[in-house]
C-alpha cells in the first residue's frame, strides 16, 4: 500500500534543504537561519533537532551555532567515489558499446534499488533506454542479481527478504523461494540474467565489479531488445562482461 505524501511534508522538507543550503555557507545559529530563509525560529529548532538526531547537523554548544554533521560529510564522499568508479569504468564501457553495439550499463545496489550511475546507449534506432528507477528492482534487474549473487549469501538474503516484503502486489513474476534460487545459479554462472522481467522485450547480461577485498561494489551490464539478444548468446557475453570485471578489479582504488 503507497502512503500518499501530503503538502505539509513536502514544505518541511524543502525548508530543511534550504537551511543545509545556508550552512554549507557558514555555521549559523537558530535566529541566523530564520532571517536568512524565513522560517520562524520554532521550525527552524524543530527541524534541526530531527537533523541533528541524524547527524546532518552538528550544534556548537559554545557559540549556539550549527554546522554541517558527519552523516552528509559521509554522503558527499559517496558521491565523490561514484565520480571516480566512474571515471575508472567508462571506458570499458565504451569498448563493450562499441563490441555488440548494444547499451551498457554501470549500476549500485542500494536499499533494494538499482541506481544507474552511467549508461552508454546503442546508436541503433531500437534500443534499450534506461529509466529513472523509481521502485524496487533489486529482484527484477540483471545488475540487482549479479551484485546479490557475489554477495556473502546471508546479506543477499537479508536484502532479498525486505525487497519481497516492500513488493506492492504478492503476485509477482518470481516467487521469493525461485528467486532465491536464481541468484544461487547466478553466483554459479559468475553473471546474471534478466530474460525480459524488468522490462518486456528486453534482455539483459550483468556481471558484478568486485573491489580488491572482493566486496560486489557494482555490476555492469549488456542490455538489448531480445530479438537482438538470443540465449545462445548469454554466456559468451556473460564471460566477456567477468572478464571485463576482473580487469577492471585491479584497477579500481582501494577506497572503494
Amino acid at each position: 500500500m503507497k502512503v500518499p505524501v501530503r503538502h505539509d511534508e513536502v514544505h518541511v522538507l524543502i525548508k530543511s534543504m534550504n537551511l543545509l543550503v545556508c550552512l554549507a555557507e557558514a555555521p549559523l545559529s537558530v535566529v541566523d537561519l530564520a532571517e536568512k530563509t524565513g522560517v520562524t525560529k520554532p521550525t527552524v529548532y524543530r527541524i534541526l533537532n530531527t537533523l541533528e538526531s541524524g547527524g546532518f547537523v552538528v550544534r556548537d554548544s559554545k557559540h549556539r551555532k550549527y554546522v554541517l554533521g558527519p552523516a552528509l560529510i559521509g554522503l558527499g564522499r559517496a558521491t565523490r567515489n561514484s565520480g571516480e568508479l566512474i571515471t575508472h569504468v567508462r571506458p570499458s564501457l565504451r569498448e563493450l558499446r562499441e563490441k555488440y553495439n548494444e547499451t551498457v550499463n554501470l549500476g549500485v545496489l542500494s536499499h533494494g534499488k538499482v541506481i544507474y550511475l552511467d549508461t552508454l546507449e546503442s546508436a541503433q534506432k531500437i534500443r534499450v533506454t534506461v529509466p529513472m528507477t523509481i521502485k524496487n528492482n533489486a529482484h527484477t534487474t540483471a545488475l540487482g542479481r549479479a551484485i546479490l549473487a557475489a554477495m556473502p549469501e546471508e546479506s543477499a538474503l537479508k536484502i532479498i527478504d525486505e525487497v519481497y516484503a516492500d513488493l506492492d502486489t504478492p503476485n509477482t513474476f518470481q516467487s521469493q523461494k525461485k528467486f532465491i534460487s536464481t541468484i544461487r545459479s547466478s553466483r554459479a554462472m559468475g553473471y546474471a540474467i534478466d530474460n525480459g522481467d524488468d522490462a518486456l522485450g528486453h534482455r539483459c547480461i550483468a556481471a558484478p565489479l568486485l573491489n580488491s577485498s572482493g566486496t560486489p561494489i557494482a555490476a555492469i551490464s549488456l542490455s538489448a531488445p531480445a530479438s537482438r539478444l538470443s540465449p545462445d548468446k548469454f554466456e559468451e557475453i556473460g564471460k566477456d562482461l567477468i572478464s571485463v570485471c576482473s580487469a577492471l578489479k585491479k584497477k579500481i582504488p582501494s577506497l572503494f
